[in-house]
């Protein structure tokens, strides 16, 4: 089928886009034939958003989120492409696994990829797995601390093999940066249980000797480090240096800019999350850094669970929560602010992501690439509620916030998944 979108509102102005079949046939001015036209009416439209960091759950942690809400949640918010983690139930660390995380996906509404875990163990197995050359996964995840799983590996000799191996098959390895033994250490000291103190049992420090360990390894091996979920001022001053001479990316998320540990007092284990929302001069670093190129992408860190399971005790309760409905309007209500241009968004949740993860032909509204297309009108005005989200997690740190801009058309692969009438 021939699909026109009329009157779209790019970077480069106001165009029209011919979609033959999956991908982007036309831009341009004038209207070639079509079977159906949807008038955009001028309103912003975008390449699809690339989330490369979500928590997928599905198998064992089906009640949490599987790909089917995953997917709803994603492709009504304009995200059309999400790289799952591996740190499932059970983990995604051996052929079996991966095939059965396969198997799950297919249910999903939009494009995926996946992230090997890397264990002391199984580094024979993910040579074998990459071997195969297999298109759906783009990189290897490791954990230097516990989560949702205990594959951690702080290991020197060990984090220079794994990088090795990822070097080999032009994979980039993808590090959650805390250090356990840094964690445990702080632990010890710190005798309070409550989430007001998460972020000095999960302490800076941590996350700093993490991060300079890994860059201090990719310096030697030369592969391409992407480091998750940055949260302190000085990771950024380090990376800065190490990004002179080195493929050495990081994300940041909506949350690690936007909120802090003051927000602890008021919303509890709601706002637990490893690493910890930190302070207010990390707010500003971390906003410098997105804005000066230092930080290469925006992810959500969609770690859904139940209501419940973070009602619980501060031990108890899960970090993590939703984000696959969050971040793409709070990061397109701080352009409506002033705060973002649209391009520089376009680079950090699209563009660079796709590039970054060697997704081919997608990330950009080029002729030629897949149509995952996204429209968004910019002068909405509405109210983030957790109670209505698509995802099994009904909660959020950003209920009730007030955003402007909300999408209201989503293509995936030429296909309209979401398409919400103005």
């Amino acid at each position: 089928m021939r699909l026109l979108l009329k009157n779209c509102s790019l970077i480069e102005g106001l165009k029209n886009i011919l979609i033959d079949g999956k991908k982007i046939a036309y831009i341009g001015y004038g209207f070639p034939d079509s079977d159906k036209q949807i008038d955009i009416q001028g309103n912003v439209v975008i390449p699809g958003i690339i989330d490369s960091h979500t928590h997928i759950r599905d198998l064992s942690l089906s009640y949490k989120e599987d790909w089917a809400s995953a997917s709803r949640a994603a492709v009504t918010n304009g995200i059309t492409t999400v790289l799952d983690m591996p740190n499932t139930i059970p983990p995604t660390t051996n052929l079996y696994n991966l095939n059965l995380k396969r198997k799950q996906a297919k249910k999903s509404l939009v494009n995926y990829r996946f992230f090997l875990g890397a264990t002391k163990s199984n580094i024979f197995e993910i040579d074998r797995i990459l071997k195969a050359n297999p298109n759906d996964v783009v990189g290897i995840k490791v954990f230097m601390s516990a989560s949702n799983s205990n594959d951690i590996v702080q290991n020197k000799e060990v984090l220079r093999r794994i990088f090795s191996v990822a070097k080999f098959h032009n994979k980039p390895i993808v590090v959650h940066s805390e250090l356990q033994e840094c964690i445990d250490k702080w632990r010890t000291k710190i005798q309070y249980n409550s989430p007001i103190y998460h972020n000095q049992i999960r302490n800076r420090e941590c996350a700093i000797k993490g991060t300079e360990l890994v860059l201090k390894i990719v310096s030697e091996v030369w592969n391409t480090l992407y480091i998750a979920h940055i949260s302190t001022a000085e990771e950024i001053d380090m990376i800065r240096k190490y990004k002179e001479s080195n493929q050495v990316y990081c994300e940041v998320t909506p949350h690690h800019l936007l909120l802090n540990e003051k927000i602890i007092k008021k919303i509890g284990n709601i706002g637990k999350v490893n690493p910890p929302l930190r302070t207010e001069q990390d707010n500003k670093a971390l906003w410098d850094a997105v804005l000066d190129g230092t930080i290469d992408t925006i992810a959500s860190d969609h770690a859904p669970h139940l209501l419940q399971e973070k009602q619980r005790h501060y031990n108890e309760a899960p970090s993590g929560f939703p984000g696959l409905e969050t971040m793409p309007h709070l990061l397109i209500n701080e352009v409506n602010k002033g705060n973002l241009t649209l391009k520089k968004l376009i680079s950090l949740m699209s563009e660079n992501p796709a590039k970054i993860f060697n997704i081919e032909n997608r990330g950009e509204i080029q002729e030629g690439y897949y149509a995952d297309i996204v429209a968004v009108d910019m002068q909405k005005k509405w109210t983030i509620d957790s109670s209505r989200f698509y995802s099994k997690a009904h909660f959020s740190p950003f209920d009730r916030w007030n955003v402007q801009g909300k999408v209201f058309l989503t293509i995936v692969n030429g296909k309209v998944k979401f398409y919400r009438t103005l």
